[in-house]
């Protein structure tokens, strides 16, 4: 069901010109700027989204914690219920695109003792697959990360026991890694950095939490030691890597006030607060994304005192200049109250989850615009970097979707596949010589720094 959308003084006639002059300006900019936000769907008896992903330009698949169900919806607000998991008392977590043109994620039971584990893929038309696992011996998958070896990575977790960093193959065949010591790791954290290792943040306690590297064959180390955070809400925790290569997160519930604070980490291992909200009504944070304009976007959910009263809010910070302000604020009880997680369409928007509330108390689907530009395409690296006509090679980067050309050096590729937003498939082209390669989306083009080899 969708929902229904100080005095100033002055000491003259000139300084009140001169105000009026600003304020005027002021109002001119504003208008022009002002973010404005519109509801997609609101959730009526199944809700609380805690998961949503672009699988084609303006398609977006969506996850429903209550209900276990998989929901699918457009940029135009077009809904569809894709898949209920049976029985109730699952825990449903993802997504994430893999490189064989599917959605991935987890279901498990939450125990105490873990009966039900298994992972699935949402294919096209929305078919979907599952590979279960026996939940007492191999546990349940955290959120899987896509890498551009062809695997998804994931946390294998029992309920009250080990945590193992594991390699996935599409089938579901999973091979541990590494075990993780005493702790758990936060939720949705973990990620494929620039340097092709995996990022996340892990807590040996519900009021301590590090920083850790970790590469696709189990080698483990800390970027930032475990520390105090200050509160024991592990379930709002954000952790990104920026384009300036330094990690950025939150922490809901640390600072003077205890309302949370955004901090910047270098890989290393120094670490500093680079704001710290006022007050617990404004504050408690949630994760962060990198928009299309260098600067981090995210979430307060704002403290339940005598009841929700619009202090949900979204903000923005430069992350060199660590200038912060809110560019809009959720009345709850139409937008709904967060947690809520962003995420930055190919149309340059921004569309977000809020966990709860709303018109019905189930949560809302909502679109933000900005003003910003839409994404363009970036090739990070492509593999293999050598190979004959007909040769298949992985473009590896980000916001690819809707891709409509590959380039061999300037010869057209007549045989691409977008995978993911990370991942194109291309032929090497009949006539092709050696040279960078170029990829376009309706957002621009983007030409790789490396050159590929013809053989």
């Amino acid at each position: 069901m969708r929902a229904k959308p100080s005095p100033w003084a002055g000491s003259s006639l000139v300084g009140l010109a001169a105000l009026a002059l600003a304020l005027s300006a002021l109002t001119a900019q504003t208008t022009t700027t002002q973010p404005t936000l519109r509801v997609l769907y609101t959730f009526d008896r199944a809700g609380t989204p805690d998961a949503l992903i672009e699988v084609k330009r303006g398609e977006f698949l969506g996850i429903a914690a209550i209900g276990n169900e998989i929901f699918s919806i457009t940029a135009a607000g077009k809904y569809q219920d894709v898949y209920d998991f049976p029985p109730a008392g699952n825990t449903v977590v993802g997504l994430t695109q893999a490189l064989n043109g599917r959605t991935y994620g987890g279901a498990s039971n939450s125990g105490p003792v873990t009966t039900f584990s298994e992972l699935f893929a949402v294919g096209p038309g929305g078919k979907l697959t599952t590979h279960s696992y026996n939940g007492s011996t191999q546990g349940g998958t955290n959120i899987l990360v896509q890498a551009p070896d062809n695997h998804l990575y994931t946390t294998f977790g029992i309920v009250g026991s080990s945590q193992t960093f594991s390699r996935v193959d599409y089938s579901g065949n999973f091979t541990p890694l590494y075990t993780f010591g005493p702790g758990f790791p936060a939720y949705a954290t973990m990620f494929l950095g620039q340097s092709g290792d995996f990022y996340g943040v892990w807590q040996p306690s519900n009021t301590t939490a590090g920083i850790y590297s970790i590469s696709t064959t189990g080698s483990f180390s800390w970027i930032v030691p475990p520390f105090a955070t200050g509160g024991n809400n592990n379930q709002l925790f954000g952790l990104i890597q920026a384009s300036n290569g330094n990690l950025y997160g939150t922490l809901p519930e640390s600072g003077s006030a205890g309302a949370g604070t955004i901090y910047e980490a270098k890989l290393d291992g120094t670490m500093q607060t680079i704001y710290q909200f006022p007050n617990r009504q404004l504050g408690i944070p949630d994760g962060l994304v990198e928009a299309s304009d260098g600067k981090l976007y995210g979430m307060a959910q704002g403290e339940y005192n005598t009841g929700y009263n619009g202090y949900s809010s979204i903000f923005r910070i430069e992350p060199g200049t660590h200038q912060f302000e809110t560019i809009f604020a959720l009345k709850n009880s139409e937008y709904g109250g967060c947690p809520c997680r962003l995420i930055q369409g190919s149309d340059g928007k921004l569309y977000g989850t809020s966990f709860n509330l709303g018109l019905y108390g189930a949560g809302t689907i909502f679109v933000l615009n900005a003003g910003l530009p839409p994404p363009e395409p970036r090739i990070r690296s492509f593999g293999p970097s050598s190979g004959a006509v007909g040769q298949k090679v992985l473009l590896w980067g980000r916001d690819m979707l809707g891709t409509t050309a590959v380039d061999f050096n300037g010869t057209p590729a007549t045989n691409f596949v977008v995978a993911s937003s990370q991942g194109v498939w291309a032929d090497v082209p009949s006539g092709a010589t050696s040279g960078p390669i170029t990829i376009t989306t309706p957002n621009g083009s983007f030409t790789s720094k490396e050159s590929f080899t013809v053989e």
